[in-house]
C-alpha cells in the first residue's frame, strides 16, 4: 500500500491500520498541456480509531509518526517539488482534526506532471513511477493515463491474512480528470463520464486495484 500513497506516507504507514480510507488523485489538465494535480488521503470516516493510533508509540510493529514528524515529511515533499522542473504552486494540507491531507501543484506540461511522480518515488525509495505515467498530445486530442500492476504491492497485500486483506474492502481509490474540451471517446469501460462531457472519473477499491481487478490505464480522446 505504502506505494499507492507515496505523497504521505508517514500517514500511510499510521492510518492504513485503520483500514478504512480514501485515496484520491485530481488532474486539470489544461488544452495546452498544462494543468494542477492534486493527491489527497482522507480518513474521516475512521477519524476516531485514528485518533486513538497516534496516541500510541507501536503498533503490531510500526512505529507511529508524531504529528511534528509527519508535518516535518510533508514539508521536505513540498521543498522538493518545489525544486523540480516544471513544478510550481506547491501547497499542502493537514486536518489533524478530521485526518485529511492533500499534496498540490501546478504542472507546466506532462513531462513535469511525471517528473512530479518520478521526484515523489525517488524520495521515498519507491518503483510507482515504473508503473504509472502520464502522455499528453494536443495535434491528436489525446490524454493517456498508462498504469500497471505493481507485483511488489500485490505481493505484499498477499502477506496480510484474509480478515485483514477483507477490511481493505471500504478503502478506494478515485482518479479524477477534468478537460477544457469535451471527452468524446476512452477505452477504460470503467471510467465515468461527467454530465458535461469534460471531466472523467474512476473509482476502485484498494484490494481489486493491487489485484489487478481493475486498471487505472485510460485514453481519452477530444
Amino acid at each position: 500500500m505504502k506505494k499507492l500513497i507515496y505523497l504521505i506516507i508517514l500517514l500511510l504507514t499510521t492510518f492504513s491500520l485503520s483500514s478504512c480510507f480514501d485515496i484520491v488523485e485530481e488532474i486539470d489538465m489544461k488544452a495546452n498541456g498544462s494543468g494542477s494535480i492534486k493527491g489527497t488521503l482522507n480518513l474521516s470516516k475512521s477519524k476516531t480509531k485514528a485518533a486513538s493510533l497516534m496516541k500510541l508509540d507501536k503498533i503490531d510493529g510500526f512505529k507511529i509518526p508524531s504529528e511534528a514528524e509527519i508535518r516535518k515529511e510533508i514539508n521536505t515533499v513540498v521543498a522538493l517539488l518545489k525544486n523540480t522542473k516544471g513544478i510550481s504552486n506547491v501547497n499542502h494540507r493537514l486536518d489533524f482534526d478530521n485526518y485529511i491531507a492533500s499534496v498540490s501543484c501546478d504542472f507546466q506540461d506532462v513531462q513535469a506532471l511525471n517528473a512530479y511522480t518520478k521526484t515523489l518515488a525517488l524520495h521515498f525509495k519507491s518503483k510507482f513511477n515504473d508503473y504509472s505515467s502520464y502522455a499528453y498530445d494536443a495535434s491528436k486530442k489525446s490524454f493517456v493515463r498508462s498504469y500497471r500492476l505493481s507485483p511488489d504491492a500485490k505481493k505484499e497485500f498477499n502477506k496480510l491474512k484474509p480478515e485483514n486483506q477483507k477490511s481493505f474492502d471500504q478503502a478506494f481509490y478515485t482518479s479524477i480528470y477534468r478537460f477544457q474540451k469535451p471527452v468524446q471517446k476512452q477505452t477504460n469501460t470503467a471510467g465515468k463520464l461527467s454530465p458535461n462531457k469534460q471531466a472523467v472519473m474512476l473509482k476502485a477499491s484498494i484490494p481489486n486495484l493491487i489485484n489487478g481487478k481493475v486498471s487505472l490505464a485510460n485514453s481519452l480522446y477530444f
